[in-house]
């Protein structure tokens, strides 16, 4: 509800919300913040600001997860990473001698552990953008004209219904269309400085269901729009009275009651509640896939791209991603990946100016500590690499745009 209401930015009452939404939106009004915080509290989901090392749990509910979806509708496979080191000399990591590649052919040579951790990367940016077909058709719909049209619609159908005599069937209908309108009568702003970016560098953002999770989403490109999707309230509550606040409550014990007397009958009710169900469903999967996703990027002139890419374990993850991004610190891996000696070294080997064969650090380590910060450093780098050739060479993922000037 949530994510679906900061996508919209109004609030919104499908002809057959699910039972339990109407009330729940009662509780929305009534609680305001409280019940938003609860409903991000129980997401579950944290997120690493990877360039300045905050770590918090997502805000705005669903919002960010909906877009994600609609990104990666058509990513399948992921881009498998490379596993392996390769011996040769490397501009990367400079000159490695004889001795020094010691260490490394028996970690290639030996059979390691592989715990195979997916990193889906959704870049965000401003763009201007054309309408698309379909994006004029879904802005019509969705304009007043085409909300009056729907209103006459339902209450041709329940004429209809009720000379059938399907009251159940047409309750259902009167429940939702009324409760269309209750919604129609709140009021829901966004807040002061809405999708600005207060910073002068892009957002990297990791987010993951909890630390040792093997799915990764790691959101780049303009702050100003990453930033208010996954830390900062996307809406203000709206103001409601009482009388809003007890139809909603209602609503939602008469919405059960009608499902309740349509499912006793063995008549044409059911068969009417049924045709109304299939058909409302066809016209959402025709003009409604993805609906808000698409509107939201189409009112605010966002682009999405998606790729997915599939990395042996988590250390050459986490260190491509510390390359990737504009941090300095190592502080927002720490949960992470606990510090010790040997990440400090393969830290510091991140910096491909660096040449880890000569570096003092290494001689402190064991020989096993050693090979390990060596091939975990060259597979960070080699992903980086790998990725922002990936980056560069994507194409935009379809949606309502025509990117302008193409």
């Amino acid at each position: 509800m949530i994510g679906e209401l900061a996508l919209e930015g109004y609030l919104s009452v499908g002809l057959f919300p699910k039972l339990g939404y109407l009330d729940g939106l009662r509780k929305l009004l009534q609680d305001g913040l409280d019940f938003m915080d609860r409903a991000n509290a129980e997401a579950t989901y944290k997120v690493w600001d990877v360039n300045w090392g905050s770590i918090f749990t997502r805000a705005n509910g669903s919002a960010i997860s909906i877009l994600t979806e609609y990104a990666l509708r058509k990513h399948r496979q992921p881009i498998q990473m490379p596993e392996k080191v390769t011996l040769h000399s490397d501009p990367a990591l400079g000159s490695l001698s004889r001795a020094n590649l010691a260490p490394l052919r028996e970690v290639v040579s030996t059979p390691s552990f592989r715990r195979y951790q997916d990193l889906h990367i959704i870049c965000m940016s401003r763009s201007n953008q054309t309408s698309s077909i379909r994006g004029t058709l879904l802005l019509l719909i969705s304009s007043r004209t085409g909300k009056v049209l729907y209103y006459l619609v339902l209450l041709g159908l329940i004429v209809l219904f009720c000379f059938l005599g399907a009251f159940g069937t047409a309750a259902v209908v009167v429940i939702g269309l009324v409760s269309k309108m209750v919604c129609r009568t709140l009021r829901v702003s966004r807040p002061s400085g809405y999708l600005l970016n207060n910073e002068k560098h892009d957002a990297c953002m990791l987010s993951a269901v909890h630390e040792n999770a093997q799915t990764w989403y790691l959101y780049m490109g303009d702050r100003g729009v990453i930033d208010w999707m996954l830390n900062k309230t996307m809406l203000q509550t709206p103001s409601a009275n009482r009388l809003q606040m007890a139809y909603f409550r209602m609503a939602h014990i008469l919405q059960l009651s009608a499902m309740t007397f349509v499912a006793a009958q063995k008549s044409v009710d059911g068969l009417c509640l049924l045709i109304l169900l299939a058909s409302t469903h066809g016209f959402q999967y025709l003009f409604g896939g993805y609906k808000r996703a698409r509107q939201w990027l189409e009112a605010e002139q966002v682009s999405i791209d998606a790729h997915t890419f599939r990395f042996s374990g988590r250390t050459p993850m986490i260190g491509a991603i510390h390359a990737l991004s504009q941090a300095r610190s190592a502080e927002w891996m720490e949960t992470l990946i606990a510090p010790c000696p040997r990440i400090s070294a393969w830290f510091n080997g991140l910096d491909s100016s660096v040449d880890p064969m000569t570096r003092q650090d290494l001689g402190a380590l064991s020989s096993s500590d050693r090979s390990w910060v060596l091939l975990n450093t060259q597979l960070a780098i080699e992903a980086e690499k790998l990725i922002r050739r990936e980056l560069r060479n994507g194409k935009a993922t379809e949606s309502l745009h025509v990117k302008g000037g193409s």
